[in-house]
């Protein structure tokens, strides 16, 4: 086959125009691609320039905010300098002040200083004018105080001595304005002449002639408070009060006996012992008498144990006997002869002829030591309370120990000491010299106290149950009772008081300087 050079070549030309179409159309076609390529890059190059343009105006802004802040910064930065200034300033200007203030401070404590010792100086001169004036005032006191006490005991003088004279209204005046002149300023209302005045016109003392012979001893019955005495008579007494009166019932009276002492059991029985070596025992209305063998001269009778049993007590001897059985169930020989007898730690205390002293806790247990003090002993008192003893002796004298062993003589009575009781710090005393007495254990100087002088010998006393008063049992067979309580002394003073003084009264017994007063409300 022949080729047409011609077709072939307008082929090949047809081909190329193809391709050249085809790759016109593929160039084209990518450069349509191109464009939007690019287009899109524009775009986005717009879109990053608007961005930009955002940007530099955010930019721009916080350019200017921060140029702001730098100049807002700036300003506070002056302003804080400024106020460090303002400060550093005031800080100085304090300082100064506050150098001013302590110099100030300083310059005000040493003006108080100064006031404050000026007002200590005033004060203490203040204070020693006080104490000058209270001196003075004192003084002035105790002159007057010591002044009215012996106004006091001049009016109890004066009155004991106008009573006596048979002008009792007038002695009644006195006593009482003695009492309240005494009390008043705290004097000792127990001095004999202003005692004395007191229980005289008070009528604090009354006296019954009873007994024939002489009393030996004088105590209270239990049971119901009367009053007992025995004599050396053989006569054993009970006595009561009804009002003013004294009613006596007369238990026993034998002669044939010597009543030497008794004792009030708590069971309301009386036991009455004789020299004559008998024991009487009275319950009720039944007496019976009990002979007491190898007892010889029995004197005293001391409670044992509560009062269940009571021990008889002669010069040479000891015997126990049973309350309950009114049966002897023990004696005892001694070997020294039993002088006097008393009580201490609630248990009989022997006294003997040689100087000693011995305890009996019973019959198989009787102590011995020797009396702390010389002479023979005839009465003995202690108070466990107070711790004090009292040791009387047969020349008068009175010996004393208190709680810190120290020993006081004690000297007002003449005679033989018959009896001793302490109440509370006071003791009482009583002896042959008619003296009754008592003493203040708690002064410095312990000096006696007359209640009343008897023109008989004391042999015993005793108070009643209130200790209102002090009964005596005497040698002559007298019982008196004395008032002894103060406020009952003040009471009765009061009441026989009938009217106030005369000025012409006051001015004579009492005196033109003494400020009148009233003693009758």
């Amino acid at each position: 086959m022949k080729v047409n050079r011609k077709d072939v070549i307008i082929g090949c030309m047809g081909v190329l125009l193809l391709s050249s179409v085809s790759a016109g159309l593929y160039v084209h076609h990518v450069d349509d691609e191109r464009i939007s390529e690019l287009e899109a890059q524009l775009d986005v190059l717009h879109e990053q320039e608007k961005q930009s343009v955002v940007d530099r105006r955010v930019s721009k802004q916080m350019e200017e905010i921060a140029f702001g802040q730098q100049t807002l910064s700036e300003e506070r930065s002056r302003e804080a300098i400024r106020q460090s200034e303002i400060a550093q300033e005031m800080t100085l200007r304090s300082e100064t002040e506050r150098k001013r203030a302590i110099e100030a401070q300083g310059i005000a404590e040493d003006a108080a200083q100064e006031a404050m010792t000026a007002y200590q100086m005033a004060e203490h001169q203040r204070v020693e004018a006080d104490n000058q004036r209270r001196q003075a005032e004192h003084s002035k006191l105790v002159t007057d105080t010591l002044n009215y006490i012996s106004l006091g005991r001049t009016l109890g003088s004066q009155s004991y001595a106008i009573y006596q004279s048979g002008d009792k209204e007038l002695g009644n005046m006195l006593a009482y304005a003695s009492y309240l002149y005494t009390s008043d300023y705290n004097g000792d209302l127990f001095y004999p002449s202003v005692f004395q005045a007191f229980t005289q016109s008070a009528g604090g003392r009354r006296t019954w002639n009873i007994h024939t012979g002489s009393i030996s001893r004088i105590d209270l019955l239990p049971t119901d408070g009367s009053m007992l005495t025995v004599s050396t008579y053989g006569e054993l007494f009970a006595h009561r009060m009804q009002g003013s009166q004294m009613q006596t019932s007369r238990l026993i009276n034998d002669k044939s006996y010597c009543f030497r002492d008794m004792f009030a059991a708590p069971n309301g029985k009386v036991y009455v012992v004789s020299h004559t070596g008998h024991l009487v025992v009275v319950n009720g209305n039944q007496t019976h008498v009990i002979y007491l063998e190898n007892i010889a001269r029995p004197f005293s009778l001391q409670n044992m144990d509560n009062g269940r049993q009571l021990l008889i007590i002669g010069e040479n001897s000891v015997a126990l006997l049973d309350t309950a059985t009114d049966k002897i169930i023990g004696t005892r020989r001694l070997a020294f002869r039993v002088t006097n007898t008393g009580r201490r730690d609630y248990k009989p205390l022997l006294f003997d002829n040689r100087g000693y002293m011995h305890l009996v806790n019973s019959l198989d247990d009787i102590t011995n030591e020797k009396v702390p003090v010389s002479g023979q002993v005839t009465s003995f008192a202690s108070s466990k309370n107070e711790h004090l003893t009292a040791y009387g002796m047969a020349d008068g004298t009175i010996w004393m120990i208190d709680g810190k062993k120290k020993t006081h003589k004690l000297v007002g009575h003449l005679s033989q000491i018959t009896k001793m009781k302490f109440n509370g710090k006071r003791l009482y005393s009583s002896s042959y010299d008619g003296k009754l007495l008592f003493w203040m254990t708690s002064d410095t100087q312990i000096k006696p106290i007359t209640l009343f002088q008897s023109v008989s010998w004391l042999n015993d006393f005793t108070f009643n149950k209130n200790k209102d008063y002090i009964w005596t049992g005497e040698h002559n067979g007298t019982v008196t009772e004395y008032l002894v309580a103060m406020p009952k002394i003040a009471e009765r003073l009061r009441q026989n008081v009938k009217r106030n003084f005369t000025t012409e009264e006051w001015n004579y017994y009492v005196g033109k300087g003494i400020p009148y007063r009233k003693i009758k409300e």
